[in-house]
């Protein structure tokens, strides 16, 4: 066996040695989220009346972690178990600035919706941690019509977020920085 031969497989050896030993993180089966970003993007579109209109999307990131993975959920598994009707996993709650104060602007359907995939390929229990982004529209010039609360311009908005797993324990809240929508 020549050098270059041996070394790399006492190379091959070491690592698959060490990729062996690597531990597994313990995480809580109660999922446990962290803020991480907020980011809004205006755009112009069509208003469908002939003219344009400007939309505000905003994307809310934030990182998780599971204990044993059951946090994505299936079309397949929501028709077939009735517990899962009506069942949403990402949920989340505006706040809009108010003379100073934050106060709750409630929306029907409440904003959010599904984590609609498996977050584990293999589909076996086990820990996942990761990051999720979530966006939504706020289009100009529907602008009262998501709230009387809301202004014509400049609104300053907040997001509370939690996830829900499969067997509905839901994670902390976090809340995001402030964003302003509706500016000129």
């Amino acid at each position: 066996m020549s050098n270059k031969s041996f070394l790399l497989s006492f190379i091959l050896l070491t690592s698959l040695l060490l990729w062996n030993c690597v531990k597994e993180p313990e995480f809580s089966t109660t999922p446990a989220i962290k803020f991480e970003s907020i980011q809004k993007i205006t755009k112009t579109s069509n208003d469908g009346f002939g003219g344009k209109t400007k939309i505000d999307s905003i994307i809310m990131s934030i990182r998780f972690e599971d204990g044993d993975g059951d946090l994505g959920i299936t079309a397949a598994e929501i028709k077939a178990n009735p517990k899962y009707k009506d069942f949403r996993n990402f949920e989340v709650d505006v706040l809009l600035k108010k003379n100073g104060q934050y106060v709750p602007v409630l929306f029907s359907p409440k904003i959010g919706g599904l984590i609609n995939f498996q977050l584990r390929p293999d589909q076996k229990p086990g820990p996942i941690e990761g990051s999720i982004s979530y966006s939504t529209q706020f289009v100009y010039a529907f602008y009262k019509g998501y709230s009387p609360l809301f202004t014509e311009f400049n609104d300053t908005l907040k997001f509370q977020i939690y996830i829900k797993d499969k067997e509905f324990h839901q994670s902390n809240t976090v809340e995001t920085d402030p964003v302003i929508i509706f500016q000129k």
